[in-house]
């Protein structure tokens, strides 16, 4: 799910560790490569929600990353 105001987006999906950084694979099979500098990623996290700048076509810029309370 993407809310947008410019280039501002909120994700939420099921964060992946890759060999080059994270991924974060949404509901609706979208991928997108996550930037995480100086954001820190909550233990244990699998299913997360993620604020950003869109950087690219399929990069977000991340500033804030938490747990989800999906189940």
């Amino acid at each position: 799910m993407t809310h947008s105001h410019s280039n501002r987006v909120r994700l939420s999906g099921t964060l992946i560790e890759g060999k080059r950084g994270y991924l974060l694979q949404c509901e609706d099979e979208n991928v997108w490569r996550l930037n995480l500098i100086e954001v820190d990623i909550p233990d244990d996290a699998t299913d997360v929600i993620v604020e950003g700048l869109q950087s690219r076509v399929d990069v977000v810029d991340v500033d804030w990353i938490g747990q989800s309370d999906r189940l």
